[in-house]
C-alpha cells in the first residue's frame, strides 16, 4: 500500500509541474508579445515626422530661382538679349512646380518610411 501511495503522489506532482509549466510558459510569451501599433496612431506619427524633415518651402523657392536663372539665360541666347526677362519668367514658373513636385514626392516618402516603421514597432 505504502508503495502505491507514493507512485500516486509522484504522478500528482508531475501532473501539477507540467501544468504550471505550461501556464507559466504562456503568460510569459503573450506579456513578451508586442500588441500591433493603432493605424490612427501610426499616421499622425508619420505625418509630424513628414512635416518636420521636408524642405517643401525650400525646394520650390529653389526650383524657381534656379528656373529663371536658366530661364533667362536661354530667352537671351535665343531671343538674341531680348528674350532675357520671358525666359526668366517662364523658366521660374516651371522651376516652381518641378520643386513642388519633388517636395511632394519627398514628404511621400517620408510619411510611407515613418508609416511603415511604426506600423512595424520601429518607431
Amino acid at each position: 500500500m505504502w508503495i502505491r501511495r507514493n507512485v500516486c503522489m509522484t504522478w500528482v506532482l508531475i501532473v501539477a509541474m507540467v501544468v504550471s509549466g505550461l501556464v507559466l510558459g504562456t503568460a510569459s510569451t503573450s506579456s513578451a508579445r508586442r500588441d500591433a501599433p493603432d493605424p490612427a496612431y501610426c499616421d499622425s506619427y508619420a505625418r509630424n515626422y513628414a512635416d518636420r524633415y521636408n524642405s517643401g518651402g525650400r525646394d520650390v523657392v529653389g526650383g524657381a530661382i534656379g528656373g529663371a536663372a536658366a530661364g533667362a539665360l536661354l530667352g537671351g541666347i535665343i531671343g538674341g538679349g531680348k528674350g532675357a526677362g520671358q525666359g526668366a519668367a517662364i523658366g521660374a514658373g516651371a522651376g516652381a512646380v518641378g520643386g513642388g513636385v519633388h517636395a511632394a514626392s519627398s514628404w511621400n516618402d517620408n510619411y510611407n518610411r515613418a508609416f511603415n516603421s511604426c506600423m512595424d514597432g520601429r518607431y
